[in-house]
């Protein structure tokens, strides 16, 4: 778990990275399967994310009040990189650290937060299937990052919706427990 900074003496708890229970539960399954069985767990974990929706939102034991909320997309070979663009979390100025992660040889991409109750909004989110994948280059990664915002889109694993701040018509909505409707 790790805290991003805005600067020296601040600290903002909306982005609390953490790995998400859910994750870590597949993780540790693939683990010890076999070929046959990481494709069943895989299948198996999908099929429970569509039937919860998305995000995936998880009660922290150790931390009272605190829920683990994970936004998840499904890629394919060619993706190479996944942004989240989520009102109340995503910061504008520095696209890097709302990079979903890739569950090693899987088709999961995940980024889980630890947010506090009543915690909400609304999201979108863009997959890069760019050829040769993101620039080595901080610059141009940034551009690129800048101009996958364009791309960024409704999860298609959330039937609900809302209005974002990110310049686009409609996106999907989040909400931790204690949120308001």
């Amino acid at each position: 778990m790790y805290v991003l900074d805005d600067g020296p003496g601040t600290r903002d708890a909306r982005l609390l990275r953490t790995a998400g229970p859910c994750v870590e539960r597949l993780a540790a399954r693939l683990t010890a399967a076999t070929e046959v069985e990481r494709a069943a767990l895989l299948a198996e974990f999908w099929a429970d994310a569509e039937r919860r929706g998305t995000p995936l939102v998880e009660e922290v034991a150790e931390n009272s009040g605190q829920y683990a909320v994970t936004f998840l997309r499904r890629g394919h070979r060619a993706t190479c990189q996944v942004l989240l663009l989520a009102d109340g979390v995503t910061g504008h100025g520095d696209l890097a650290p709302a990079l979903l992660d890739r569950l090693p040889g899987t088709d999961v991409w995940h980024l889980t937060y630890l947010l506090p109750a009543g915690s909400g909004g609304a999201y979108r989110l863009a997959a890069d299937i760019s050829p040769g994948g993101p620039p080595a280059d901080p610059k141009r990664r940034r551009q690129r990052l800048r101009a996958l915002c364009a791309y960024a889109a409704v999860d298609p694993l959330n039937p609900r919706m809302a209005d974002v701040t990110w310049g686009a018509p409609g996106g999907s909505a989040y909400a931790v427990p204690g949120a308001a409707a």
